[in-house]
């Protein structure tokens, strides 16, 4: 009878587990449709996709608005309309030592919805300010510290950068800076994707169809680093860097988590998932989409690329 149990147990384990994965990738899924619902509203309230902010140094300000002015990424601009208005406003009309305080909590506040199931717990993970800039919270330039954000909240998730990555780009040292900063316009002015420093894109701007582009994905991580500093060392508040922003295209691979993936491979820069079938995207549509690693580098391209010209239906990917 006990080995007749074990049999059952051991024929019932993989559907169990498949069972569950799927409940995950489901919940995978659902967070990325609400976030691209958000990005949408945005759009609607302001006239362009969230904007890309001022760079990794840079987290969000609450009296600097939407759009070019704001510092802050992505995450922090759609902050109100995945129902975190008050998240949003921490440090309003604060002085510098208050902001500092606000940027701080800004920075360690999880979000559940940030989070694919199939990888990591909604929870605060290491943070590494040793090797990355501190974040500045806006006026005053009084800057967080190592000893100010041992952990912090981080995102499974990013937005479309393009086909091309443009590189690193710090950004001003402080607000006063931000006046007069030069901004690498050529570089501004070349982005094919819906996120870049002080973007603002429109759905005008999607010449290949909002139905056809990319808006947000997962994005690859090693699985030895889900809940390691090095899964994404930044907040997830901050302005535009591959820890927020990814792309796709030839010399970016796309990528199934996996644990021998290096530098060499990319994976820093590119999309990629847990889930076997594939890496979960949502659209400039709204529309939440499987899209195989088997994907030809160039057709993945054009799915970043807002605008070359290649209209590519994503349902046969």
């Amino acid at each position: 009878m006990i080995t007749i149990i074990g049999i059952l147990i051991a024929l019932l384990l993989p559907a169990v587990q498949a069972a569950r994965e799927a409940a995950r990738r489901l919940q995978c899924a659902n967070n990325l449709k609400q976030l691209g619902l958000a990005c949408l509203a945005h759009h609607e309230a302001h006239g362009f996709f969230p904007s890309g902010g001022w760079g990794h140094r840079w987290i969000g300000d609450a009296d600097r608005g939407f759009g070019r002015s704001q510092p802050g990424g992505w995450m922090y601009s759609v902050l109100p309309y995945i129902e975190q208005e008050s998240l949003h406003q921490l440090g309003a009309g604060g002085d510098a030592a208050e902001k500092k305080v606000a940027a701080i909590k800004l920075a360690t506040t999880v979000l559940s919805i940030a989070c694919c199931p199939s990888r990591r717990a909604a929870r605060l993970y290491p943070h590494n300010p040793n090797k990355h800039w501190p974040y500045n919270p806006g006026i005053g330039g009084l800057k967080i510290g190592a000893a100010d954000l041992p952990l912090i909240a981080k995102s499974c998730y990013a937005v479309n950068g393009g086909d091309t990555w443009p590189g690193h780009h710090d950004g001003p040292l402080d607000v006063a800076d931000a006046e007069t900063h030069t901004w690498p316009e050529e570089l501004l002015a070349n982005a094919n994707g819906i996120d870049i420093w002080r973007s603002k894109t429109t759905a005008a701007h999607i010449r290949d169809g909002t139905s056809n582009t990319y808006l947000l994905g997962e994005r690859s991580i090693r699985p030895d680093d889900y809940t390691t500093w090095n899964g994404g060392p930044q907040s997830m508040y901050i302005g535009s860097d591959p820890d927020v922003t990814r792309w796709a295209g030839p010399g970016i691979p796309f990528h199934h988590d996996r644990n021998d993936l290096d530098d060499d491979d990319k994976s820093y820069l590119s999309f990629g998932g847990p889930h076997a079938a594939g890496c979960q995207f949502v659209f400039c549509d709204g529309s939440v989409r499987m899209i195989s690693y088997s994907i030809a580098p160039e057709i993945n391209g054009y799915l970043a690329n807002r605008h070359d010209g290649q209209v590519i239906d994503a349902g046969k990917f």
